[in-house]
């Protein structure tokens, strides 16, 4: 949410700790969710609407394999995801364990190997429901005990105790998931300990392989005792609610990362009282400079640069003074090239904002701007509506950073982890481009194309082609976003992606483009907004004419592709009254690109 929207402070909802809200604009729109699981999973689905308020759930109780005769609801391509939350009961049965003796390691080693195949072949059954339909997937972990059952004396990183053994089953379904298209381990024991598994787990009266939370569902059985028990619920201060509302929070941030819902590309901010503790050019260096907050900024900072996010600096101070004192402020910790770009001047930040805008072909929205001063923060977003801004809050910032899903992504790429770089070789590109007439400057870049075909979600370069297509706003002939299960049946039905890959005498760019063709016909056009400007697009089309069969293509106008509108009229395609058409009479082509098959 905007700044401008807070006015009114209202207290963050519990669950909501691990998954800040803080930068989300627009909702993640989900309307129906199969959930498949155990007795502990009905329950689950109870909460989804108080995350997802419009939202329709279909369950479908699966406690073992192959037991359920029970048929998928509706077609797997009417829900948005499913989740699968399985009885650790019957991947580690009370029994299985209940009689080795604990002499020694190996038969437990042993019965762990058992473990795996029957999570296998539990996991399995319940991925039938919607085989070969490539649903996005989210699968729960399995609550691990709260102590070493053995005794706290005796050794923890042992298959011996109980909560090892889980652990290392969890291990073994991040690994499974991790072999699999689209699909996701939601971090159920990460959750509950964060919200304090004393306030949600019963292994401490049921047998810990239950691994669910705590009810009283049993209670009315233990009415007739001589003394009536105090309710379990009534006895511990339970937290079930908030702790099931993180579950859903939890897959709605890894939704909204997968679909780079609201994502931010850009972080900009202030040095002093933002970056480190005080203003440096009045009160020098002293001790508390970095301590606390500001090396917490400093490593969250760290880990936006390998995520791919662009980091930039506006600052009012004496750049020689920042430059000189940098090594001594931060101690090695951050350096002044991990920021993309650095404007540090007495101009105003609008002005020096605008400029970052310009060089990284950004849009406001899709910027973070951090400075600790209100009236900077207010001046900024007068400006640019819809970038996002903090600072208000001082403590809450490295939580934001590092939590939020519009920061984070659902994989790294070649591209991602060199993206500070390329952007600092697009600068440089740029002031070049100044200081030459533009034919000059073309013929000196020396770039080069390298088009490669995609005809299934297993290629290698789909998880960078996928991202490319849900991120970019601006070059984007239609604007749609795609899941994963569209792209299969788009590749189903034949049709390919294009890709393209770009280099010139400053920087390599990685993949940067997609062309998606049903045939002759080009469905949408995506590009990195990096190399806009080169002559790429324009010899990617005249290519895909020659080698593709490209024949006509179409242009649905948004908010934000203004620069792409042209795309087919300057390639040479006339407008029939539908579509866009080629008859191969294209403009003289740009020489200075050359393009090939990779």
């Amino acid at each position: 949410m905007l700044e401008s929207n807070q006015s009114v402070k209202r207290p963050t909802p519990e669950f909501q700790f691990r998954v800040p809200r803080d930068l989300a604009v627009l909702d993640s729109e989900i309307k129906r969710i199969l959930v498949i699981g155990s007795c502990t999973s009905q329950g689950v689905s109870d909460y989804a609407h108080r995350v997802f308020p419009d939202v329709q759930v279909d369950h479908i109780l699966y406690n073992f394999p192959g037991v359920s005769e029970c048929s998928l609801p509706r077609p797997a391509g009417e829900y948005d995801f499913q989740f699968i939350y399985l009885p650790l009961r019957t991947v580690i049965p009370e029994t299985m364990l209940a009689d080795l003796s604990h002499e020694s390691e190996e038969p437990f080693i042993e019965k762990f190997e058992e473990a795996k195949d029957r999570l296998l072949q539990t996991l399995n059954g319940a991925l039938q429901y919607t085989e070969n339909s490539n649903l996005m997937t989210f699968i729960s972990e399995f609550l691990t005990p709260q102590q070493n059952l053995i005794g706290r004396l005796l050794p923890r990183h042992d298959f011996r105790n109980p909560t090892y053994f889980v652990e290392q089953i969890n291990k073994v379904l991040h690994q499974i998931a991790g072999e699999r298209i689209n699909t996701h381990i939601v971090q159920t024991d990460a959750i509950a300990s964060t919200f304090g598994k004393k306030y949600i787990q019963e292994d401490f009266v049921w047998p810990w392989s239950h691994a669910s939370y705590a009810t009283d569902w049993d209670s009315e059985y233990d009415t007739r005792r001589i003394a009536i028990p105090t309710k379990l619920l009534d006895l511990y201060p339970f937290n079930i609610d908030d702790f099931t509302l993180a579950l859903w929070g939890e897959m709605d941030a890894m939704y909204r990362s997968i679909r780079q819902k609201d994502s931010v590309k850009l972080v900009i901010l202030d040095l002093d009282d933002t970056l480190w503790r005080g203003v440096v050019a009045e009160e020098g260096i002293h001790p508390q400079i970095l301590e606390g907050w500001p090396l917490g900024m400093v490593e969250a900072l760290k880990y936006l640069k390998h995520r791919g996010i662009i980091l930039a600096i506006v600052s009012k101070n004496e750049e020689g003074n920042i430059n000189e004192l940098w090594p001594d402020i931060l101690g090695g910790r951050l350096d002044l090239d991990d920021f993309a770009i650095r404007k540090i001047n007495w101009r105003s930040k609008v002005e020096n904002i605008q400029e970052i805008l310009a060089y990284t072909n950004l849009l406001p929205k899709n910027v973070l701007f951090i400075d600790d001063n209100p009236a900077e923060r207010q001046f900024v977003q007068a400006a640019f509506p819809t970038i996002r801004t903090l600072g208000e809050e001082l403590y809450s910032i490295r939580r934001i950073l590092l939590w939020a899903p519009e920061l984070q992504v659902p994989y790294i790429s070649q591209e991602s982890s060199r993206r500070t770089e390329m952007i600092q070789d697009q600068v440089k590109r740029e002031t070049a481009r100044s200081e030459m007439s533009r034919n000059d400057f073309l013929a000196s870049l020396g770039v080069k194309v390298a088009v490669r075909e995609i005809t299934d979600i297993s290629h290698s370069s789909f998880p960078r082609a996928f991202e490319l297509i849900n991120k970019s706003n601006q070059f984007n002939t239609t604007g749609q976003r795609w899941s994963m299960e569209a792209c299969s049946q788009a590749f189903a039905h034949g049709w390919k992606f294009s890709t393209f890959e770009v280099q010139d005498n400053y920087s390599s760019y990685g993949l940067v483009g997609v062309a998606i063709l049903n045939g002759p016909y080009l469905v949408q056009f995506v590009m990195s907004c990096r190399v806009v400007g080169l002559g790429v697009e324009s010899a990617v089309i005249r290519f895909l004419y020659h080698h593709g069969g490209l024949k006509s293509g179409h242009i649905v106008e948004t908010e934000a592709n203004l620069i792409v509108r042209d795309l087919f009229q300057k390639c040479g395609f006339y407008y029939d009254g539908a579509h866009w058409v080629t008859d191969g009479d294209f403009p003289e082509a740009y020489t200075h690109v050359k393009i090939g098959v990779a």
